[in-house]
Parts: structure tokens; sequence; C-alpha cells
């Protein structure tokens, strides 16, 4: 029984290592949406000369990071 379960499980793995990967869309929103969480979490923002800043750089270095610069 415990054979045939590990057969199983290989059977699986190799099934999921067989399926086309996911479009780039997919991967920026997964990104996104994953860079948001980490942003809320660990806010850093940027101070400009009035010595208030409203851009969040923790969202743009996760993005950076994840290969989904913002293209300005």
């Amino acid at each position: 029984m415990q054979k045939l379960t590990i057969a199983g499980l290989a059977c699986l793995c190799l099934a999921a290592c067989a399926t086309p990967p996911i479009d780039h869309d997919a991967l920026h929103w997964h990104a996104v949406r994953d860079c948001r969480v980490r942003a809320a979490v660990a806010p850093a923002y940027a101070v400009d000369s009035t010595g208030i800043g409203l851009r969040n750089v923790a969202f743009d270095l996760c993005m950076r990071t994840a290969n989904f610069a913002k293209e300005r």
C-alpha cells in the first residue's frame, strides 16, 4: 500500500512538471498581489523635500525583485 501511494505521488509530481508554465500576465498579477501584502506589512515611504512621502518604496522594491519593474 505504501509503495502504491509513493508511486501515485511521484506520478502526480511528474504530471505537474509537465504542465505548461503560467503566462506572463498571471505571473504579473500574482507578483502585484504578493508585493501589496509585503508593502502593507513592512511600509517604507520615500521622503521628499517636504519631509513627507506618499510613495511606498517597499512595493517598488518588491516588484523590481520579482522582475516586474514599473515602466516609466
